[in-house]
């Protein structure tokens, strides 16, 4: 098999696709980089063997250039240069080993965005057993060793959106699998008692419908009944539910974004630097306020706002719409088996970016990949934008 050009690059493909798969499984449980750094490693060697660049070319690559240029401006004007640098240095890493290699294997093969899902939502079903189990034996809310409740609440609504998404990729199996492991993703999305997430996770699911038959329909509908109905009977949960729309019990947040705010007008333009935020939030925080050190604004463009100034943020946006866009329109023009499973990553990232709004679990390196692994999937496969 040749691929770019290259003799002999076959041997390195099923590598390629096993490692993407496992970090794709260890994503939501935490563990992404026991196997996204022998991912990194391996495609740097298979680059370097087929005398390749190791970045795969994208619909997006003028606004992550601007963007990633944006950052690294900002990073070299902060004051806490060693810190912003460095946290650049990870979000170059991010892109190209996370986007980069799983660009190229859906070039060469389009349907494994399937096996991809099926990884994911294996681990989201394993994540979510553990994060009941965790809130069953007295955690206050369903976390994981590695990851916080918001963090577990991020990669279970993905989970669950791929998985109902699974159940009407036309293969029994695949389709009885992905119905399943709907019980122990849900059950650990709930037991987080993450707000954000269930929001998400409704958004999520509102973008999944339209791609959907008839009795994957019937799934999305049952999930949400169980969902809602599990609200509703668990007053704990209906308690947290309610809160959502009660100011008074959101007064820490809304001080943060206060606080927030002072600080992107003093810092508009290059901002504070990449991943500088909890460093520079002492001296914006308000008095009343009981964030201390915050790691970030819980709403990722105020985040980015204050961290690469509103330029970046505004970049940012510019960045995520154009994929949103792009993801959407490949989806519906590409042959219907691979525009359904486009869709289906197209939803699951609406639903991790609906919860950034009120969160920004996304900006650590470790769920990084959730983004970059998402990106990749909704994008069409080079040489094949425009066509029918």
């Amino acid at each position: 098999m040749r691929v770019g050009g290259a003799s002999g690059s076959g041997s390195w493909n099923p590598w390629r696709r096993a490692l993407l798969c496992v970090t794709a499984t260890l994503l939501p449980v935490g563990y992404v980089l026991a196997a996204g750094v022998p991912l990194a490693l391996a495609w740097l060697a298979e680059c370097a063997a087929r005398r390749r660049s190791p970045w795969e070319r994208t619909p997006l690559d003028a606004l992550l250039v601007a963007w990633v240029s944006w950052v690294s401006l900002s990073a070299l004007t902060s004051p806490h240069r060693d810190l912003a640098l460095g946290n650049t240095l990870l979000l170059v890493l991010g892109a190209l080993c996370g986007l980069a290699p799983l660009a190229c294997t859906l070039r060469e093969r389009p349907e494994f965005r399937r096996w991809l899902y099926a990884a994911w939502v294996a681990g989201g079903a394993f994540a979510g057993a553990w994060t009941l189990a965790r809130f069953l034996a007295g955690s206050p809310r369903g976390d994981l060793p590695q990851l916080g409740f918001n963090a577990v609440g991020t990669m279970l609504a993905a989970a669950s959106v791929l998985g109902l998404g699974l159940v009407g990729a036309g293969d029994h199996r695949v389709s009885a699998f992905g119905a399943a492991a709907q019980l122990p993703v849900l059950a650990g999305l709930l037991a987080t008692l993450s707000r954000g997430a269930w929001i998400g996770w409704g958004v999520g699911v509102l973008c999944l419908v339209p791609w959907l038959g008839v009795r994957a329909r019937s799934a999305v509908f049952a999930a949400v009944a169980v969902l809602m109905l599990s609200l509703a009977a668990h007053p704990g949960l209906r308690d947290r539910a309610r809160s959502t729309m009660q100011p008074e019990r959101n007064q820490d947040r809304l001080l943060l974004w206060r606080a927030s705010v002072r600080m992107v007008a003093d810092h508009p333009w290059l901002g504070v630097g990449f991943g500088a935020f909890a460093r520079e939030y002492p001296n914006y925080r308000l008095p009343q306020d009981p964030n201390v050190a915050p790691p970030f604004a819980h709403n990722i463009l105020l985040s980015l706002a204050v961290e690469t100034g509103l330029p970046g943020a505004a970049v940012f946006a510019g960045l995520l719409a154009y994929a949103l866009w792009v993801g959407a329109r490949s989806a519906t023009r590409a042959p219907p088996r691979h525009g359904f499973l486009q869709g289906v990553g197209l939803a699951a990232l609406v639903a991790v970016m609906a919860h950034q709004v009120v969160d920004g679990t996304l900006q650590s390196f470790h769920l990084g990949f959730a983004f970059w692994l998402l990106l990749a999937c909704i994008l069409p496969e080079r040489g094949t934008e425009g066509k029918p």
